[in-house]
């Protein structure tokens, strides 16, 4: 389950900028996870659920935002949202997709004491 270690290193994170903007409690996290990021959300919830123990983020809330993927077509210019890399076009079955974006786990915010 590598979720533990991306959420350990969220935790790391969220304790480095609260340390930064001096704040003693971390009330909520929350993060970008994108379609293509092979990262399961709920895994990642209960990851940093064990990860936040005896942290300055102890009592936090994560929050999990989506993010789609988009993909073009050369072959036919269709502009689309995709759920996996190699996948045929939808609209001319070409396997010419150019996927952008969807693969991210970004901390957006914090909301801090």
């Amino acid at each position: 389950m590598h979720e533990l270690s991306l959420a350990i290193r969220l935790v790391s994170l969220v304790e480095e900028e609260a340390s930064r903007a001096a704040c003693t409690k971390v009330s909520t996290v929350t993060v970008r996870l994108g379609a293509l990021s092979c990262v399961e959300p709920s895994s990642l919830q209960l990851a940093f659920l064990a990860a936040r123990r005896d942290t300055i983020a102890a009592s936090a809330q994560l929050i999990i935002e989506s993010v789609p993927a988009h993909a073009v077509c050369l072959s036919c210019e269709a502009s689309m949202e995709v759920t996996q890399r190699a996948s045929p076009c939808p609209i001319c079955g070409a396997f010419a997709l150019v996927v952008s974006g969807g693969d991210e786990l970004r901390l957006s915010r914090l909301e801090v004491v």
